[in-house]
């Protein structure tokens, strides 16, 4: 075993080696009502697996510390993880470190984000600890003993070095922050919204979703079909000696580089590193407007568009969700998302294992209604999925952000997409007829398109009109709603001061002085919904533990939060009454953001057996 005195002192700090219960339990009364940097070294990825954690490093400007608990009398983390109580511990990816203390029935432990109030300042990132420490410290972190054996007998000197640098460098990381924090104080308050979200966001993985198989199955089922049809109809244009591999950008670059005119060429993206031409979605869909929006090409165009659509969707979405579930380490044939705090620049969750935020939406998909939403479903006969989900929050929140009351009208108490369906269209039009009820569907794509600063190039391959009639649509929009429009420009005139953009949390996104339109455009937007929801969690999770310390919902748990809905899995004998919680908290939480704004139609879902079978229940 390793004594303090063989490790050896480091340029920065000298560390202390505990291995005894005596020094740990003095080391932690000594620092109750402290901050300090925590990582762990665990022999696994998560306690649900069996694995354990070996070390703990522990450093702040009057302590470094290493506990290593396999040297203590009881071995296990669990035996000493009330201890750690009384402390604010700082965590790089702090979910990893809470979920062994609510695993070791510890849950009132304290673990903030070291990287949350980088990303209140900046803008949401997908850094990993060593980029940060790059980026921020302009150290070079060698990660190579991250993968070693911790389950080892004795650890070396090096893996103990490794262990403790990584404390080090959290604490330093959180002072460099701390410090830029008192040039914007009033980023303190998104710190604090983004830090309330750990505990909540550690529940929803933990319940996860259960998944339907057999109606997973109809669905993929329903997407290869639909490939199938997209690839006959492009041979039917374009044989396999022209395009062996439909899925070959590079093979698609080469033909369409011998049959399209000069100028089109020469408008066409490029990838970065080889200069072929980009053979995406969205440049398809734009390219194929370019090209007249019919005839051949334009039609291949189209179609290969749908096609790469549907592969993703099968490829992110498909059979892979249900061998997911099959492998649940709790065998509860359930899909367990990791929800990534403010990974997105905007401030919005990512998710991963799987991308849940990428889950299709509900809607026409290629000429076929389906909906993934099916496929997740409570547990039979027992429970029930609550779900509730902000109706049209980024336009409602443009017009709020704005002060564009014709907009906010429009979102409350008119019908924004039969508004510029009409125009569209030339007349009323009448949803409740088919046709002009897709018009109605069609025309959302106007909306959404401006939010996310659409030009008219982007709006004609999203819409697929031609390119003039997407500018008359743009200018359209920005007659009838010129303060929500202008909000792009008001936001681009704040970057220019000094590369930032001011969000409605109190936090910043940084864009650099010449911000491009179309982020100006969005990204307050995107953080402001993101800010609603991140408080109607973390005011839902508190409802539903005050809940359970009365004796009440004990069954009900948060289950996920994808897109801007929120999901519980309750009992079926509270799931009225958790739909009625659930209501209040988002609608506060929306308030929260947005004091005094008109809550009308601001929701909509209910409960069900499943999330594409909500019923809205009167409470």
């Amino acid at each position: 075993m390793i004594d303090a005195a063989e490790i050896s002192s480091w340029p920065e700090r000298r560390v202390r080696y505990i291995n005894t219960e005596a020094e740990l339990k003095d080391l932690l009364s000594v620092m109750r009502d402290d901050i300090a940097a925590l990582d762990f070294e665990t022999t696994g990825f998560s306690p649900a697996d069996g694995a354990e954690v070996r070390l703990a490093q522990i450093c702040n400007d009057t302590h470094f510390v290493v506990v290593d608990f396999w040297a203590l009398p009881k071995r296990k983390f669990a035996a000493y993880a009330e201890w750690f109580e009384g402390v604010v511990w700082l965590a790089f990816n702090a979910g990893f470190e809470y979920q062994w203390f609510d695993a070791a029935d510890a849950p009132q432990v304290v673990v903030r984000e070291v990287a949350h109030t980088r990303r209140a300042l900046m803008g949401g990132d997908q850094m990993s600890f060593a980029q940060m420490a790059k980026a921020d410290l302009k150290i070079d972190l060698d990660k190579e003993m991250q993968a070693s054996n911790w389950s080892a007998k004795e650890l070396t000197e090096q893996q103990l070095k490794y262990a403790a640098d990584d404390a080090l460098w959290t604490w330093r990381l959180w002072q460099h922050w701390q410090d830029k924090l008192t040039e914007r104080p009033s980023a303190s308050r998104a710190v604090e919204m983004l830090d309330g979200l750990i505990l909540p966001v550690h529940e929803m993985r933990e319940t996860g979703l259960l998944l339907d198989d057999d109606m997973h199955e109809e669905l993929v089922q329903l997407w290869t079909d639909k490939e199938e049809e997209y690839t006959a109809t492009i041979r039917s244009m374009v044989s396999e000696e022209d395009v062996p591999n439909l899925r070959s950008r590079v093979q698609w670059s080469d033909l369409l580089s011998k049959h399209l005119p000069d100028d089109v060429l020469a408008a066409w993206p490029r990838t970065e590193k080889s200069g072929h031409l980009q053979i995406t979605v969205s440049v398809c869909k734009e390219m194929a407007v370019n090209l007249g929006g019919e005839g051949p090409l334009s039609e291949v165009l189209w179609a290969l568009a749908d096609l790469q659509t549907v592969q993703q969707y099968i490829s992110n979405f498909g059979l892979k969700l249900i061998t997911m579930a099959k492998a649940d380490p709790n065998g509860r044939g359930r899909l367990h998302p990791s929800y990534n705090i403010a990974r997105a620049v905007t401030g919005r969750f990512s998710s991963s294992r799987p991308n849940a935020q990428q889950f299709p939406r509900d809607r026409e998909l290629l000429g076929d209604y389906t909906s993934v939403r099916l496929s997740f479903i409570a547990e039979p006969g027992v429970k029930q999925l609550v779900s509730l989900d902000y109706s049209g929050i980024e336009l409602r929140v443009l017009a709020l952000l704005s002060g564009d009351q014709q907009l906010l009208y429009d979102c409350v108490h008119g019908d924004l997409h039969s508004e510029v369906a009409a125009y569209m269209a030339g007349r009323k039009i009448n949803k409740k007829l088919p046709d002009d009820y897709a018009l109605r569907s069609k025309a959302k794509g106007v909306s959404f398109g401006i939010i996310y600063g659409s030009g008219p190039a982007g709006l004609a391959g999203t819409m697929r009109v031609p390119f003039e009639k997407a500018a008359d649509l743009i200018d359209f929009w920005a007659d009838r709603y010129p303060k929500a429009f202008g909000l792009r420009n008001t936001m681009r005139d704040h970057a220019a001061v000094d590369g930032y953009l001011p969000m409605i949390d109190g936090g910043f996104i940084y864009l650099g002085k010449k911000a491009p339109l179309p982020k100006c455009a969005n990204y307050p937007v995107q953080r402001a919904a993101l800010s609603i929801m991140a408080r109607a969690i973390i005011r839902h999770h508190a409802t539903l533990e005050e809940e359970a310390a009365q004796g009440r919902h004990l069954g009900t748990r948060m289950a996920a939060t994808i897109h801007d809905a929120l999901i519980d899995e309750a009992l079926n004998t509270d799931a009225v009454s958790a739909l009625h919680l659930m209501k209040r908290d988002m609608t506060d939480g929306y308030l929260d953001i947005f004091p005094g704004a008109p809550t009308e139609g601001l929701l909509e879902g209910g409960v069900g057996p499943s999330w594409g079978e909500l019923e809205d229940v009167a409470v």
